[in-house]
């Protein structure tokens, strides 16, 4: 997973809570909203899925989603 950009939103305790554009190999390895160091991922997210050649986002439920769909 690579992070390609990300906008600071606020501190939630120790941790920046971040909008960020990832990019992802396969669905499988889409994080977890607390999964990055130092971050949190937050609703607007979005993943490039680049084997799949589709883009996820993240939603205010924290999970991702393609096309409405949950992925993760």
């Amino acid at each position: 997973m690579t992070i390609r950009n990300e906008s600071f939103l606020r501190f939630n305790g120790d941790l920046s809570e971040v909008i960020a554009e990832i990019n992802v190999d396969t669905a499988d390895e889409l994080p977890e909203v607390d999964e990055i160091p130092g971050r949190i991922l937050h609703q607007g997210s979005t993943a490039l899925i680049i084997k799949e050649s589709r883009i996820a986002v993240l939603a205010g439920d924290s999970h991702w989603y393609v096309n409405g769909e949950a992925v993760k």
